[in-house]
């Protein structure tokens, strides 16, 4: 049986980098997460663990924030 998949540690530098750019972007435009949330159809919990990186987002779920805080998609993969 193949070992259970584990994030090296750049890939969890990369969801916690991420995270940080939607926490960022979501509270210039005055959004909590529940509203986030309701915007791009995820839990608020969801979206907090999004922000932490504790979780990793799919592209779907990146674009529908991206959309929802009014930003290309690209810039949450790169610092303004």
């Amino acid at each position: 049986m193949p070992a259970p998949y584990r994030p090296d540690d750049q890939q969890i530098r990369d969801r916690r980098d991420v995270g940080a750019r939607v926490h960022t972007f979501r509270r210039r435009v005055g959004l909590t997460q529940e509203r986030l949330g309701e915007h791009a159809g995820l839990d608020r919990r969801t979206v907090g663990r999004i922000e932490n990186g504790l979780v990793p987002a799919t592209i779907d779920q990146l674009s529908t924030i991206a959309r929802a805080v009014g930003v290309p998609l690209w810039r949450l993969f790169r610092d303004e």
